[in-house]
């Protein structure tokens, strides 16, 4: 299959990008500077170079940027971009749907109905929050809060499979997880330690990312894990532990 891949430059367009690659598809690397071999132009805020860059493909990986207000109107003109393509991956994030208030997580729902609404073969991943190895854990939520995590690879795996079996996949909005832990478990595994600081420090980095964590302490995240892995026993769904020890299954380069 020709599949292109939006955000390849970053963690998780990568690994999508890598792991279709591995898999012997054709991959399409959209970026607003090509610079390697597979890259492609595509600017989401020139519509008309999204167009090109879909043109003739079997799938989209949609990975909206962050930048504010206007990821909507991004999203949105991509996804019109990709009208003409069999199957749009969209990549959300967890419970986006439901009116969380959160700035980024309404910028997403906005796109995933626009999506759903205008586009024959759709899905939506929405994954939790990304695992990561490098520093102390810190963490304006209580010691006790369990937070749900995502390794980059279960997000790419669930990606491909959706490509390869469309049918199962269609029209689906799935959230996906690979792990839930409190701060301080986190910490353990990663042989540092937790940090604890309040959302009004947190508001004064970034009042999205306050209302996140508000939303995830005050109202939490409806996702049942064991019931996601259980649907989708194909992936290999990386415990944390396996994942910052490197006990997780290589990422293809």
């Amino acid at each position: 299959m020709k599949i292109a891949v939006t955000g390849a430059s970053g963690t998780q367009g990568n690994a999508v990008a890598c792991l279709l690659t591995s898999q012997g598809h054709e991959v399409r690397r959209i970026t607003r500077n090509p610079k390697h071999p597979n890259d492609v132009h595509g600017d989401f805020d020139r519509p008309a170079s999204l167009e090109q860059a879909f043109a003739d493909i079997d799938g989209l990986f949609l990975m909206t940027p962050l930048s504010g207000p206007s990821e909507a109107a991004q999203g949105i003109a991509a996804v019109d971009a990709a009208r003409h393509v069999p199957h749009v991956v969209f990549t959300s994030a967890t419970n986006a749907d439901r009116d969380t208030g959160i700035p980024h997580f309404d910028t997403k729902a906005a796109i995933e109905r626009h999506l759903a609404a205008n586009h024959p073969h759709w899905t939506v991943l929405g994954p939790a929050a990304f695992m990561s190895r490098e520093g102390p854990v810190a963490l304006p939520i209580p010691r006790t809060l369990k937070l749900h995590l995502i390794a980059p690879e279960d997000i790419a795996a669930m990606a491909a499979l959706a490509f390869e079996q469309p049918a199962r996949f269609h029209h689906r909005r799935i959230d996906i997880a690979s792990d839930r832990l409190t701060g301080p478990e986190m910490a353990a595994i990663r042989s540092t330690e937790f940090v604890e600081f309040t959302l009004a420090q947190a508001e004064t980095y970034s009042s999205d990312l306050a209302a996140m964590f508000r939303y995830f302490t005050e109202t939490g995240l409806d996702l049942d894990i064991p019931a996601l892995h259980a649907e989708f026993p194909e992936i290999a769904w990386h415990t944390y532990a396996d994942w910052v020890t490197g006990r997780a299954e290589p990422r293809p380069e």
